[in-house]
């Protein structure tokens, strides 16, 4: 009996309080940080892209009239401003996000390039966004601290879908799945697609430029049609 106490003892002695140990893994910024916060990737996507610009209602096509969406698809709300967004591609750039309010849980926001076109209350301003004319892109996020956050677009090959057909401008939607696919993949994307609903996701468009601009900025995306994938150009 004696002898197995002093094996217990040992045992004992052997697995410390786990209290007490050190504990290993990535740190991230909290949501109540004043400056900015951290993600974790795939958490915040980029949702919808519209890369062909907009039609207004006379029919003149603005190429710089762009704009990025992300949609929050965590557990809890998101503070990505001071974010950065890369593209590669045919042009390369580098953007900070503007200072914007937290994204809650399955929350759209966009940013725009400008606000004096066809979108004229963005949650947020990147000058300058632009994508070419049907030109190879791809765009990348990254948080306060530079870790990757999602990836979008492929800068080896045209955009996946949307672009002007000399009449109407569609964006580049994300198929709104869980688990729809990598930004990466072409098959996670399809454009834009007009529903008749009761509540519009168009809404943030301006009405005089809906008939020709195709997009649903900082709204949920269209459902993803049998046929309405298809590569995007400006032909």
């Amino acid at each position: 009996m004696l002898a197995l106490g002093l094996v217990l003892a040992g045992l004992v002695a052997c697995n410390p309080d786990p209290s007490d140990q050190m504990t290993e893994g990535v740190t991230y910024r909290p949501a109540d940080d004043d400056e900015q916060q951290s993600g974790e990737r795939g958490t915040i996507v980029i949702s919808e892209v519209l890369w062909s610009g907009s039609v207004n209602g006379d029919g003149v096509w603005d190429v710089t009239d762009t704009f990025v969406e992300l949609r929050n698809e965590g557990s809890f709300p998101t503070n990505v401003s001071k974010w950065r967004l890369d593209m590669t591609g045919a042009i390369v750039r580098t953007w900070i996000l503007p200072d914007m309010v937290p994204l809650d849980v399955g929350e759209h926001v966009f940013i725009a390039a400008k606000n004096t076109g066809c979108f004229p209350a963005p949650d947020g301003l990147l000058p300058d966004l632009e994508f070419g004319r049907g030109d190879t892109f791809e765009l990348t996020l990254r948080d306060g601290d530079e870790r990757l956050i999602e990836g979008a677009g492929d800068d080896n090959a045209p955009p996946f879908v949307g672009g002007w057909d000399g009449v109407r401008s569609r964006s580049m939607e994300r198929v709104e799945l869980m688990f729809g696919g990598e930004g990466s993949e072409a098959q996670a994307w399809h454009f834009y697609t007009p529903i008749a609903v009761d509540v519009p996701n168009d809404d943030r468009v301006l009405d005089t430029c809906r008939g020709r601009t195709l997009a649903s900025p900082g709204r949920p995306n269209s459902p993803d049609y049998s046929g309405a994938f298809a590569s995007g150009n400006f032909d």
